[in-house]
């Protein structure tokens, strides 16, 4: 199975939403899983839409990673993304609980912390520049 990330970024902070679904904080950028008759890029942004009411198109695919969730191991394409339309707003609740902008350091706090998907903590290197 394969997972895409929206990778949302203004003024040097990065958008994570605070993912409950197994009933422990798990920061992550806003993403789910590729249906079978879906474009990554499709699921991008119905993804994006779906957590978090925003219209994006992908600039640039940053990378492919490796992540583990409680559903198993996956690939996750994470995508630099522009937003063309809306303002962030939680449209899951039963599995999001908020969201915020985060800068690098605050990453790295995460990471240390051990609330920072395995995804995200494999890109801190290459989100270095943008943030």
């Amino acid at each position: 199975m394969e997972l895409v990330a929206g990778l949302i970024i203004e003024n040097k902070r990065i958008l994570l939403v605070h993912n409950t679904k197994y009933g422990s904080a798990r920061m992550e950028p806003p993403g789910g899983k590729r249906h079978p008759d879906e474009s990554l890029e499709g699921c991008l942004r119905r993804e994006v839409r779906e957590e978090v009411g925003l219209e994006v198109i992908s600039q640039r695919l940053l990378g492919v990673y490796r992540t583990g969730s409680p559903e198993g191991e996956f690939q996750v394409y994470m995508y630099l993304c522009e937003v063309v339309a809306g303002e962030p707003v939680v449209r899951e609740p039963d599995k999001i609980d908020g969201f915020g902008w985060y800068s690098y350091r605050e990453l790295e706090d995460m990471r240390d912390r051990g609330i920072l998907v395995p995804n995200m903590c494999s890109a801190l290197r290459d989100l270095r520049e943008y943030l």
